[in-house]
């Protein structure tokens, strides 16, 4: 059992590898240094690793993009993810040494920033591909004399090198998430793509450029589908036949268009095949499709991509639309243990950069906040009269709010509708808040209107407090 980890010994990676292999229950697994993400993922690639490790993100710095790079290279599984709590500390070739320099990899640069900045603010940062192997490199004379270095304690002290300060961080509760993968070969050959929308359309270019399935697709007009094959995105027009024999149908339509397609198509697709659903509201297509993907024999899971443009069509659609975006992923009654894992790595393999596991309810509900209501506003907001003379008088709060409001109402009548179980108590919390606001105006209350923004902005700051990973702003 051999896991590849990112960095050196004495690096973090390594340290939470020894976490992995224990909840796993790995007998005396082999721990291999990989220096950097792109050598975890050639390791498991070529078959020299087993398991490969590497930092994701970090609670202060965010996501880490190298690694988020690497993996958008191979099909994958995430096996487990583990935040380990991170403290750096300076490191420098002896007690006498001067250095004018401070190297290390750059989320450890990024974490120790205003200490760095506020302690040693004529020193130099040098990037590095990790923070063990700058401390070998200073050991080794690789490094200048005149260059300290940023890593763990263990590690400064496995190579002999003199203590400058420890609990560098700018933040005490630094963490970063690490995650442990495994290569899987594609999930499907054969994928049809129905609907060559925006949505569609990206979804089928963005799986023709970063696998090797054969993709098919499917549109209502002939016309678009002819013009998908002679772009390129996809390898042929899927006939009648091909929805017998695929290993997979991705659904891009209007929610009703989506129902009936795959209560029309799942009875004759092959059994063990997989279908997926790209609409916005998930319940009555994950408990129609579900129940009938079941009786088949099909494997059904509901699916949501987070990402999208103001103006939608083919022509729009591009490979690179869900690069870094979070897919949902919502279980029916016809998904089988494994497949939000399959699906998960087969996702991230066309770019997708977060995976989120939701029941339909929870996802409804939480879309119906995050995403109707925000068009809802700028719905009812852009219908001022006054909004035409805007030019002028904005410094980029109106063009925020109005962005969306280019939406296409044949959809999302659809989406508003379907989900208003859901949407209408946002609708009205809503205007209960802008009511409040409206009658403290009209009173000159000052003191309450003060309460009520204070109150607004509170909620913001705790929203980002709460999700430092993903500012809402």
């Amino acid at each position: 059992m051999k896991i590849a980890y990112q960095g050196i010994p004495g690096s973090n990676s390594e340290a939470v590898s020894v976490i992995f292999a224990q909840n796993q229950g790995f007998i005396a697994p082999e721990y291999v240094p990989a220096v950097h993400s792109r050598g975890v993922i050639e390791m498991l690639r070529s078959g020299q690793a087993d398991y490969g490790v590497m930092a994701t993100r970090n609670l202060m710095a965010g996501t880490v993009g190298e690694s988020d790079n690497a993996l958008s290279a191979l099909s994958h599984r995430v096996i487990d993810a583990q935040w380990l709590s991170i403290h750096h500390c300076l490191f420098a070739k002896s007690a006498d040494s001067r250095f004018d320099t401070i190297a290390s990899h750059i989320q450890a640069l990024g974490q120790c920033r205003n200490k760095l900045h506020n302690r040693y603010p004529e020193c130099l940062l040098r990037e590095m591909e990790d923070t063990a192997l700058a401390a070998r490199m200073l050991a080794d004379g690789t490094l200048p004399e005149t260059t300290a270095v940023l890593c763990r304690r263990n590690a400064g002290e496995m190579f002999g090198l003199h203590l400058v300060e420890e609990n560098m961080e700018d933040d005490s509760r630094n963490m970063t998430e690490f995650v442990l993968i495994k290569a899987m070969h594609l999930i499907s050959k054969t994928v049809i793509v129905a609907g060559l929308g925006l949505i569609g359309g990206s979804m089928a270019k963005a799986i023709k450029k970063n696998t090797d399935c054969r993709v098919l697709g499917w549109n209502r007009t002939r016309a678009t589908a002819e013009k998908a094959l002679a772009d390129g995105a996809i390898d042929a027009i899927a006939e009648d036949a091909d929805f017998e024999s695929c290993d997979m149908l991705i659904v891009g339509m209007y929610p009703a268009a989506t129902e009936a397609f795959l209560l029309e198509k799942i009875p004759k697709m092959k059994r063990g095949a997989l279908a997926v659903d790209l609409a916005g509201v998930k319940t009555r297509i994950v408990e129609s499709a579900g129940m009938l993907a079941r009786e088949y024999g099909v494997r059904f899971t509901g699916g949501h991509p987070m990402q999208g443009l103001a103006h939608a069509g083919y022509e729009r659609s591009f490979a690179d639309l869900y690069k870094g975006a979070s897919m949902i992923l919502v279980p029916s009654a016809a998904t089988l243990p494994g497949d939000v894992d399959e699906l998960g790595s087969f996702f991230r393999s066309v770019g997708f950069g977060r995976i989120t596991v939701a029941g339909a309810e929870v996802q409804d509900h939480m879309i119906a906040h995050t995403s109707q209501l925000a068009h809802i506003v700028s719905n009812s907001y852009v219908k001022s009269p006054v909004s035409t003379n805007y030019a002028g008088f904005s410094g980029g709060s109106y063009k925020d709010m109005t962005r969306i409001a280019c939406l296409d109402e044949r959809v999302w009548k659809e989406l508003f509708i379907w989900n208003k179980n859901a949407l209408l108590p946002e609708i009205d919390d809503l205007v209960h808040n802008i009511m409040e606001l409206r009658d403290a105006i009209e009173r000159e209350d000052y003191d309450r209107l003060e309460r009520l923004l204070r109150a607004g902005r509170e909620a913001k700051e705790r929203i980002d407090a709460a999700n430092p990973d993903q500012p809402s702003d």
